[in-house]
């Protein structure tokens, strides 16, 4: 298998959250559905996108009215090969029949097995011969029985575009899954998987209550933008074409798409070559209890590239202003994807956009090379679940409108008479380099609340776009190569990243940053809670955790510290006699000090009184900054 980056294609500052959306969860039915004469029968609800309860021919239209079961019982314990564990249910069809519950003693829920005709072995391995009975429970089964399901009807059954093989042996019992080939075309929106279903022996003459899960992932990406003044429109994508080389940097990503595009290593809707993929169907085991029993899919095939691509109301649009209205690729539909949580490469995104004034004017001003990195940790797709990942171009981007110099410098005015023609000033602002933050709070709807929920946990991870590594904070502080959240308030400027940095470096725009205590007191953690139960691993230190106030809306702001600023120093001038080659300085109410243009011999003594020389140059602050909004 060739290892590659993943990469979709820009931008100065990245909101993510991955979600849960389409969970199909069961729930037990109640004693009064219970069986009476200990005939085994089946009966399941559902949970849809929107998380209501799908019920009778809702849930049995999700999965077309149809799934295959396979039930062993154990009279010892369950042992990881086949041995102790006696076939039951081989391969047997269970259907949907409208108002039929109660007609016979094996259905109770409208979902009947008895008479039906079994998976042939060219479909379903092993296979079974004669028509599918009645099964009763077998209370000599003194260590239970387990169930496991599939479900594709239309891709089983009717046109072969997915084949499975129960697995009977393994390393332990969660190994004994399913083997599912699925050829070119096959629909992973209609293709389902169980959760294995150990059933004891007090729970007998109950129906099997089997959970459900969408086979495939589901990923959509969004874009907006922050940059005062200009709307941002996205001109081109970049991609690698090179399918022989690793990606290890942004620098080989030099051909520019049009369309959102991106070559990603064993995902897609359609496998392209070989005309097959094959998935194996395991469970995780019993070291989180959360997630025992639940699905865990794994490719064995994985030397073939997959294209996955997106782009359709990305490119040329105008990008909207928030994290709630975002410009959706494909209107905010998700795209179904292979699940992918072998994945070890992260994310890499590169765009040209231009700036275009809000202000009546005609001015355009191009960004081109704009980029950033989503970790690999939240680049790990699993079955079942849906991934948003929203893209903020903010005005610290780190793209460049000449090709060498980076980010985006705002033009500032000040006004000096001289006696010559020549009216030479300078501005210095320090570059923003490459890396990317990354914030997340597990299950947090980021497009619901404009980023994130007042009283959820935040974590917050910083990534070198050049290498696609964590850079972890040495501690939560103001020093050099620690982390720290703010909260942030302002009498003046806007709250940005740009004004932000502007701060910290000692500008007086009005904007106060007041680090986090109490409650919301930032730490440092290695791990950080996924939607499905487990963790992300991000090694020692790697992720920044805070917890915001409940109690109403509020800015905060991560600042990963590079260099601590350290300011100029300056004595007034106050008396003496002028000094040629000399550099002296004004100071604003607000105390910053800038060069005082125009002074010379002749009008040296008229202002300095109010001039000062600089004793220490300083150091410029280099800062990696995160605003994070927050509502109730």
């Amino acid at each position: 298998m060739k290892t590659k980056y993943f990469f979709l294609a820009a931008l100065g500052a990245l909101a993510l959250t991955s979600c849960v959306n389409d969970e199909f969860v069961g729930a037990d039915s109640s004693p009064a559905a219970e069986a009476a004469d200990g005939a085994i029968n089946f009966g399941f609800n559902f949970q849809n996108v929107t998380r209501a309860d799908q019920v009778g021919v809702d849930a049995a239209t999700t999965l077309q009215n149809q799934f295959i079961v396979y039930g062993t019982k154990h009279a010892s314990a369950e042992a990881a090969d086949a041995s102790n564990d006696e076939v039951v249910f081989q391969n047997y069809v269970v259907e949907y029949e409208e108002n039929s519950a109660g007609h016979t003693a094996s259905n109770t829920h409208n979902w009947e097995y008895v008479g039906k005709t079994h998976y042939d072995a060219a479909k379903v391995s092993p296979a079974i011969t004669g028509s599918q009975a009645i099964k009763y429970w077998d209370y000599s089964a003194v260590q239970g029985y387990t169930f496991y399901g599939i479900a594709s009807k239309a891709d089983i059954a009717t046109n072969n575009k997915v084949t499975v093989t129960k697995t009977t042996t393994g390393t332990t019992v969660y190994d004994k899954g399913y083997s599912v080939v699925l050829s070119s075309g096959a629909n992973l929106d209609q293709l389902f998987v169980a959760d294995r279903k150990p059933v004891a022996k007090t729970d007998f003459n109950k129906p099997v209550t089997l959970t459900f899960r969408n086979f495939g992932a589901r990923v959509r990406v969004g874009f907006y933008e922050t940059i005062p003044g200009y709307t941002v429109t996205i001109n081109k994508f970049y991609a690698d074409d090179d399918a022989a080389t690793a990606i290890t940097s942004f620098a080989p990503m030099a051909d520019a798409k049009t369309t959102f595009t991106a070559a990603l290593q064993n995902i897609s809707t359609t496998p392209t070559s070989p005309a097959t993929n094959t998935m194996t169907v395991s469970y995780y085991d019993n070291t989180d209890a959360s997630i025992e029993n639940h699905v865990k899919l794994t490719a064995s095939t994985v030397d073939y590239d997959y294209n996955f691509a997106l782009g359709n109301g990305v490119v040329g649009s105008v990008l909207g202003t928030s994290a709630a209205s975002p410009t959706w690729d494909n209107s905010g539909n998700y795209t179904t994807v292979y699940p992918f949580e072998a994945n070890t490469n992260p994310m890499l995104i590169k765009v040209d956009y231009t700036l275009t004034a809000e202000d009546g004017a005609s001015e355009t001003i191009v960004v081109q090379g704009a980029n950033v990195v989503v970790p690999t940790q939240y680049v790990k797709w699993k079955s079942n679940f849906a991934y948003t990942y929203l893209f903020k171009i903010s005005d610290n981007t780190n793209g460049t409108t000449d090709g060498t110099t980076q980010g985006l410098y705002p033009i500032t005015f000040d006004a000096v008479t001289v006696a010559v023609a020549d009216d030479n000033t300078q501005e210095t602002v320090t570059t923003f380099e490459d890396y990317s933050v990354t914030t997340y709070a597990n299950g947090s709807k980021v497009t619901t609340n404009d980023e994130y929920k007042a009283g959820e946990d935040i974590y917050v991870v910083k990534t070198n776009n050049s290498t696609g590594a964590v850079i972890a904070p040495t501690a939560i502080g103001a020093s050099a190569n620690n982390a720290q959240v703010y909260v942030a308030t302002t009498t003046g400027d806007v709250i940005s990243e740009a004004t932000v940095k502007a701060r910290l470096t000692g500008s007086p725009n009005g904007i106060t940053l007041t680090a986090t205590t109490s409650d919301e007191i930032a730490t440092l953690v290695q791990n950080v809670p996924a939607a499905d139960g487990t963790n992300y691993d991000f090694g020692t230190n790697g992720a920044v955790k805070f917890t915001p106030s409940p109690a109403a809306a509020a800015t905060y702001v991560y600042v990963f510290t590079r260099t601590a600023n350290v300011a100029p120093g300056y004595n007034p001038v106050g008396s003496g006699t002028y000094s040629g080659g000399t550099t002296y300085y004004f100071k604003t109410t607000g105390d910053v000090y800038y060069p005082a243009e125009g002074i010379n011999a002749g009008n040296f003594d008229t202002y300095k009184a109010s001039l000062y020389t600089q004793t220490s140059a300083g150091t410029a602050g280099e800062y990696d900054i995160k605003v994070i909004k927050v509502n109730p």
